[in-house]
């Protein structure tokens, strides 16, 4: 008997581990082809096992690929932060570990600033508005009031919460460093004019003892509480904007330069938004950042060498 002949005389069933011959009835009468329906029962049930043992196989695969991509990330993820160690390390290594960063206090710097006591204490600042011009300019303050609720003002109200506190990115974005590692040395510059700008601003609202906003119009509702300083000058204004002058002199042809600005545009009129600053707060920070960029360039050299060579 050929091959040919056994696949031609018998009838065989699929199962989940091979062909097997079906059984065949002896008799006509006897189970009433029963054999046919035990055979069709094979069948059907050797096709549903192969489906079920596909579908298995295919899961299986799935589940693999899976588990393989999850691994991929985290390996990914992790040579990721391994990199961004070693530039932090790299980084320390070469400006010798004493970079200003957070949680310091920037004592040696803030030596330096005293000395220059005199050439920032007493900088042509503008006098601040009159009781009359200041009511007058509550009426904007007002009008952004009202349009605080329109949901297409959502991501400002956001970035007005975020900003009150210690939050960078709207330096770091701009410079395109915020999701980057290796930058130590230009974060601690950034925290470094915020801390030293801070001083400084903090002794012109005690020049000038300008009240808040809301002190003057009852109806303004600041989102966030006033801070337990006078309004005139802004310090966000003055701060940001000393961020902004102080790399344009660092790397005055990098075309981040621009974009400090409107950053710091950005991050002062929030706090007007806020309902904590007039408009006139926003300039006075902006031209004050101005007038004590040269002080500040002397006092930061250090830390702007520092950053300068992550840059070049």
């Amino acid at each position: 008997m050929t091959d040919l002949n056994i696949l031609t005389e018998h009838r065989f069933v699929v199962t989940t581990s091979a062909l097997v011959l079906a059984r065949e009835p002896q008799d006509a009468g006897e189970g009433g082809g029963g054999g046919t329906e035990i055979s069709a029962m094979s069948v059907a049930g050797g096709a549903l096992s192969s489906m079920l043992a596909l579908n298995r196989s295919a899961s299986n695969a799935m589940n693999r690929n899976r588990n393989r991509n999850r691994n991929r990330n985290r390996n990914r993820n992790r040579n990721r932060n391994r990199n961004r160690n070693r530039n932090r390390n790299r980084n320390r290594n070469e400006i010798g570990g004493d970079d200003y960063s957070l949680g310091l206090e920037p004592w040696r710097e803030r030596r330096e600033l005293h000395k220059e006591y005199d050439k920032w204490i007493d900088l042509p600042v503008t006098f601040p508005p009159t009781a009359t011009q200041l009511r007058l300019q509550t009426i904007e303050l007002l009008k952004k009031q009202y349009l605080r609720t329109d949901p297409r003002q959502a991501g400002r109200v956001e970035e007005i919460y975020r900003e009150s506190g210690m939050d960078l990115s709207g330096y770091l974005r701009p410079l395109g460093i915020e999701e980057e590692g290796g930058y130590d040395a230009t974060i601690g510059l950034v925290l470094l004019v915020l801390a030293l700008c801070d001083e400084i601003g903090l002794t012109y609202k005690e020049r000038f003892s300008v009240a808040r906003p809301n002190q003057v119009e009852p109806r303004l509702r600041p989102i966030l509480a006033n801070p337990a300083h006078a309004s005139y000058p802004s310090n966000h204004s003055f701060q940001s904007f000393s961020v902004a002058f102080i790399f344009s002199r660092m790397l005055p042809e990098h075309p981040a330069s621009t974009e400090l600005f409107r950053s710091a545009r950005r991050i002062a009129e929030n706090r007007e938004w806020a309902g904590l600053h007039y408009a006139a707060d926003t300039e006075a920070g902006h031209d004050l950042a101005r007038m004590v960029a040269p002080v500040l360039e002397r006092v930061c050299k250090r830390q702007m060498l520092a950053a300068l060579r992550e840059w070049i």
